[in-house]
C-alpha cells in the first residue's frame, strides 16, 4: 500500500509544475504597448491645461503598472532581489563617470548616425512628451520630476532591476546584452538606438559596480538632467568652437578621459569587494558552457513575447516613417 501511494506521489504533478511561468518579455511588451497608448492619449485626449500632471500619470502607468503586476506574480520576498538597496560613498565617482561617458558617447553617436542636424534636437521622451520650460522655477521643477526622475525610476526598475535579476542565470553578460537590447528598443527610434544601446550597458554595469540599483538610477537621472537642461547648448558649443573635427575632438576627449575614470573606478570597487571578501550581488550562472550560453540567447529572443517586442518595434518605426 505504502509502495503504491509512493508511485502515486511520483505522478501527481506539483504546485510548480501546475503553476504558469511567464517570460520576462511579457513585461517589456507590456511596457511598450503602455508606451503606444500613452502617445495616443498624448495626441488625442490630454487636457492640455492639465498637461503637467498628464505627462506624470502617463509616466508611471507605463512603468509602474507592469511591474507591480510582475513582482506581485512573482512572490513577497522578490523584491529584495532587485538591489534597491543605498549607495555607498565609494561609488559616487563612478556613477559620476557612467553619466558623463553616456553623455559624451551618446552625442558621439548622434553625430555617426544622425548628423550635425541631432545636435539642435529638442530633448523628449520617447519622441512624445516633449519638455516646455518657460524660465519659470515650478515649470523646471516639473520638467526634473517628470523628464529625470521618473523616467530614471521607471526605467532601472523594469530594465535593469527586473530584467538582469531574470537574465543572470545566463551570466552577467547575458543579463547586461539583453537588458540593453530591449532597453534601446523601448524608445522606438531607430536613428539613435546605438545612443540607447550604448547607455543600456552602462547602466547595467553601473548597477552591477556599484551593486545597487540606486546607482543606476542616479547615473540615468544626471543623464537625462543634462539632456532636459544641457542639450539646448550643445549646438551653441559646436558654434564656439568653429569647426567639426575641433568638437568632435573635444568631445572625444571628454568620453575616454570618462571612459578611464569610469572602468578605473569599476575596477577599484571590485578590489575592494574582493578584500573584504563581500558575497557576489548576482546569482551565481546555471547555464554554463558556451553552446548552452548561445542557445540560451536565441531561447529568449526567439519567445512569442519577444517576437511580438520586435513586431510592435517594426511597425511602429514604419508608421513613423510613412508620417513623417
Amino acid at each position: 500500500m505504502r509502495v503504491k501511494e509512493k508511485n502515486n506521489a511520483k505522478t501527481a504533478p506539483s504546485s510548480d509544475e501546475k503553476r504558469i511561468v511567464l517570460q520576462p518579455t511579457v513585461v517589456v511588451l507590456a511596457t511598450y504597448i503602455l508606451l503606444l497608448l500613452s502617445k495616443i492619449i498624448d495626441l488625442t485626449l490630454i487636457n492640455r491645461d492639465n498637461e503637467y500632471m498628464s505627462v506624470v500619470i502617463l509616466q508611471m502607468m507605463i512603468f509602474l503598472i507592469p511591474a507591480a503586476v510582475w513582482c506581485r506574480f512573482s512572490g513577497e520576498r522578490y523584491i529584495r532581489s532587485l538591489r534597491i538597496r543605498p549607495i555607498k560613498a565609494n561609488s559616487v565617482l563612478i556613477i559620476i563617470a557612467a553619466a558623463l561617458l553616456m553623455t559624451s558617447g551618446g552625442i558621439l553617436l548622434s553625430l555617426l548616425f544622425g548628423g550635425l542636424e541631432s545636435l539642435s534636437a529638442n530633448f523628449s521622451l520617447y519622441n512624445t512628451f516633449v519638455s516646455k520650460d518657460d524660465g519659470t522655477a515650478p515649470i523646471k521643477l516639473y520638467l526634473i520630476l517628470a523628464y529625470a526622475v521618473l523616467p530614471a525610476i521607471g526605467e532601472e526598475f523594469v530594465y535593469r532591476g527586473i530584467l538582469c535579476h531574470e537574465y543572470e542565470k545566463g551570466g552577467v553578460m547575458r543579463a547586461i546584452a539583453l537588458s540593453s537590447l530591449f532597453f534601446a528598443l523601448l524608445h522606438f527610434d531607430v536613428k539613435n538606438l546605438p545612443v540607447y544601446l550604448f547607455a543600456g550597458a552602462i547602466l547595467a554595469i553601473t548597477m552591477y559596480a556599484t551593486r545597487s540599483l540606486l546607482g543606476a538610477v542616479i547615473a540615468h537621472f544626471l543623464y537625462n538632467l543634462f539632456g532636459l537642461f544641457g542639450q539646448p547648448y550643445i549646438n551653441t558649443f559646436y558654434n564656439i568652437t568653429g569647426s567639426t573635427e575641433f568638437f568632435v575632438f573635444i568631445l572625444g576627449f571628454v568620453f575616454l578621459g570618462s571612459a578611464a575614470l569610469f572602468c578605473g573606478e569599476a575596477s577599484r570597487l571590485y578590489r575592494i569587494y574582493l578584500a573584504r571578501s563581500y558575497p557576489s550581488s548576482y546569482r551565481t550562472p546555471e547555464i554554463k558552457g558556451f553552446e548552452n550560453i548561445r542557445n540560451s540567447y536565441i531561447e529568449v529572443l526567439t519567445k512569442p513575447s519577444a517576437i511580438a517586442c520586435y513586431a510592435l518595434y517594426i511597425v511602429t518605426v514604419i508608421v513613423v516613417l510613412i508620417r513623417s
